[in-house]
């Protein structure tokens, strides 16, 4: 159950989990954790350290509420159906008190989302081995059975996520489907007494007004006689993927198309959660009534080497700092243990792995405390909130905010166009400058129908040029064309700085992740400007599908002087990489990325590595 007390701006919420008579204040933020790492329970890499291996503030020794998703194991414990059955049959909370020592005595509430945005992109992955399967009516009850197994105590029903710009009818249909299955949860769940957990219901919209429908539609299906006062919350989806300098403006538009759209007699007592959005626009999303928040940023940042710096919010690059400039409790700790910032840079870029560090300390041990220190400066921002909100501040301080974050004050203006108190704040305290207004790019219509059939280079009768002496394969990007995006027309910069005149010998071609190999001369055909997909590593039959492909396509074509394949995220690598053991002739670059991560593409020296091998190639022929 929930319940709520209205301030002049803002809301204090207590959820109450009566499974575990346990509450949640609100606002609130659950780190998002992967916790079926490995074998055991005592995991690896940086979630060990993250989660128990930190006696002072890893946040299974804090006894902290995190969120998970629940198919997160696809990264961790891939062909391995027996490994996922042991934590089912325990659960994880059991498993980390039995098995870690000194037990972490971990019984916070645990939320397990339904891993419905790790498919998005991958549907047809085939998850039979691990006695799943959510293609068919009863997936609702697959995933639900999943969440109780693993111990959720919080969970979200299983939703179909919008990417931007999917088409109209698609998104209605997937739409529809996430309606399906949370009422068809909310049922299952309410005759099932021996599993209570409470219920989030996810929440799509492509806009204001669809959100607003897609809500509606909720309210009324929950108000039928089987499930009248079936407590629930809203949790709202399709926010991760937007991209773009209007990011924020969207994701205000769609929570307020939710928020409006609750009846007005329930609204005190209905939670509202984002999912994937924290962060900066903290209490932005509070102040319109967002309950609670969760963040996996803390952690993919640290993987980018990336560090909050408490003065200004924003991320510094940890090899180019000075020092630690930061008073919260993990850089304390950093303090009191004697660690300097000279031994976290020696650590992070030493060719050490798998083994201690000079120090004694494993590699993941150093980016465990940067990602724990970036999670404190999101926590410290909801304190800010949450402490505003009852001093009866909280317009205050988010005018205060956003002048420490300028990024935010088209937002804040545009939210002061419909709230009269906040605009004539405004005009008080602040002179608003003009906005340069931005150009709107063409709305590109994308569609999740499109299948490997619907474009194949190898069945088109592609005759490559014959001026071109190197292969250049780059994976696919979210922008389209391809050749227009950030991660294109960076190579394209570099090799022309690099090599002039002789780029005009490269041939690029993209690597999809659904078609295979795409030349440059077909990227604006609708099956490549409509589709949107993202290979992920635990899609095995389509990393194959792709592989064979890349193969034929090299053994057909074998005119260049050399191939190259310059890629660094680990399902498009382990293609390259595949195909490599095929064709002997193909070069995968960089030779030794420091992670397999999208980050490893822009970094500098990789890609000075691809200019200095393609100029030995032109070089050597001339």
């Amino acid at each position: 159950m929930f319940s709520s007390k209205e301030f002049k701006h803002g809301r204090i919420g207590k959820l109450h989990l009566s499974q575990i008579d346990r509450k949640i204040s609100t606002p609130h933020l659950f780190p998002v954790v992967s916790l079926m790492t490995g074998t055991t329970a005592k995991g690896g890499g940086l979630w060990k350290y993250v989660l128990q291996e930190n006696q002072s503030y890893g946040l299974m020794r804090r006894d902290l509420p995190m969120m998970s998703q629940v198919l997160h194991f696809l990264d961790f414990i891939r062909d391995r159906p027996h490994e996922l059955e042991k934590w089912r049959k325990r659960g994880i909370k059991q498993r980390y008190n039995q098995e870690v020592s000194p037990s972490p005595n971990y019984t916070a509430p645990l939320f397990l989302d339904s891993g419905g945005f790790k498919l998005l992109w991958n549907k047809s992955v085939n998850l039979s081995a691990y006695g799943l399967s959510i293609d068919d009516q009863k997936g609702f009850q697959v995933i639900l059975d999943l969440q109780k197994d693993l111990g959720g105590d919080i969970v979200a029903t299983l939703d179909y996520p919008l990417p931007p710009g999917l088409a109209r009818i698609e998104a209605e249909e997937r739409m529809h489907k996430s309606i399906n299955n949370a009422v068809n949860a909310a049922l299952y769940l309410r005759d099932n007494v021996d599993y209570q957990p409470f219920l989030y219901v996810a929440a799509h919209g492509q806009d204001r007004d669809s959100m607003g429908r897609y809500v509606q539609r909720v309210f009324q299906r929950f108000e039928s006689p089987e499930l009248k006062d079936y407590p629930f919350g809203l949790a709202v989806g399709s926010l991760v993927p937007l991209r773009g300098g209007h990011k924020y403006s969207a994701i205000v538009n769609l929570l307020l198309g939710c928020i409006e759209s609750i009846p007005k007699k329930r609204r005190h007592e209905i939670p509202i959660h984002v999912f994937g959005v924290t962060g900066n626009i903290v209490p932005i999303l509070a102040y319109l009534g967002v309950d609670s928040f969760d963040s996996s940023t803390y952690v993919q940042e640290t993987r980018s080497l990336s560090y909050i710096d408490p003065r200004t919010g924003r991320f510094l690059p940890v090899l180019e700092m000075e020092q630690l400039i930061c008073d919260c409790p993990v850089c304390q700790q950093l303090i009191a243990e004697m660690i300097n910032l000279e031994e976290i840079q020696e650590a992070l870029t030493s060719e050490i792995r798998g083994r201690p560090q000079p120090s004694g300390r494993y590699k993941s041990e150093y980016y465990g405390y940067i990602a724990l220190h970036n999670l404190e400066m999101d926590l410290r921002i909801v304190k800010q909130t949450r402490e505003a909100i009852e001093a009866d501040t909280l317009q205050d301080y988010l005018i205060e905010h956003t002048e420490k974050f300028s990024q935010l004050r088209p937002v804040l203006d545009a939210i002061a166009q419909e709230d009269e108190s906040l605009r004539v704040r405004l005009s008080r305290t602040l002179v608003s400058m003009p906005q340069k207004s931005k150009p709107k790019r063409d709305e590109r219509i994308v569609s999740l129908n499109y299948t490997p059939d619907d474009f194949d280079i190898l069945k088109n009768g592609y005759q490559p040029p014959q001026d071109k002496r190197v292969l250049l394969i780059i994976p696919c990007s979210g922008g389209k064309p391809y050749s227009k995006s950030r991660s294109h027309r960076l190579i394209a910069e570099r090799l022309e700085q690099g090599l002039g005149e002789k780029t005009k010998l490269i041939q690029k071609v993209t690597l999809s992740g659904l078609y295979g190999i795409v030349p440059e001369e077909y990227e604006l055909e609708d099956a490549i400007l409509g589709y949107d997909f993202r290979l992920e590593r635990f899609n095995r039959e389509q990393i194959t599908l792709v592989t064979n492909r890349l193969v034929t396509f090299l053994e057909r074509y074998s005119k260049y002087d050399a191939y190259i394949g310059y890629v660094t995220s680990s399902a498009y690598r382990t293609v390259l990489e595949q195909a490599a053991k095929k064709v002997s002739c193909l070069q995968v670059l960089p030779v030794k990325p420091k992670t397999r991560r999208l980050t490893e593409f822009f970094r500098r020296e990789n890609i000075a590595e691809l200019v200095e091998w393609v100029s030995a190639i032109l070089d050597s022929g001339e």
